[in-house]
C-alpha cells in the first residue's frame, strides 16, 4: 500500500526529504512506519494521519498522509 509522510521538526533527521510516498505492506500500523523510518526514540512524537491524532498501534489505511512531527510550544 501507498502512503504519503511528511516530516517536521527533529523528524526530518529520519529521511532525506521533508514529504515523500513510501511502499508499505498491507496492514502496516504506524509502529511499522516508525520501525522502517528506523525512529527509535518515540515519546516526543506526534503521529497524524489524514490529520487525526493517533498512536503507534493504529493501522495506516492506503492512501492515508502520515506527518511526523515533534510537540512544539510557544511562549
Amino acid at each position: 500500500m501507498k502512503t504519503t509522510v511528511s516530516l517536521f521538526g527533529e523528524m526530518k533527521k529520519y529521511a532525506d526529504k521533508d514529504r515523500f510516498q513510501l511502499e508499505l505492506e498491507d496492514g502496516s500500523t504506524v509502529a511499522h512506519l516508525l520501525d522502517h523510518l528506523k525512529i527509535e526514540d518515540r515519546i516526543y512524537i506526534v503521529v497524524l494521519i489524514d490529520g487525526r491524532r493517533v498512536y503507534e498501534e493504529e493501522p495506516i489505511p492506503n492512501g492515508a498522509e502520515v506527518i511526523l512531527m515533534t510537540p512544539t510550544g510557544g511562549g
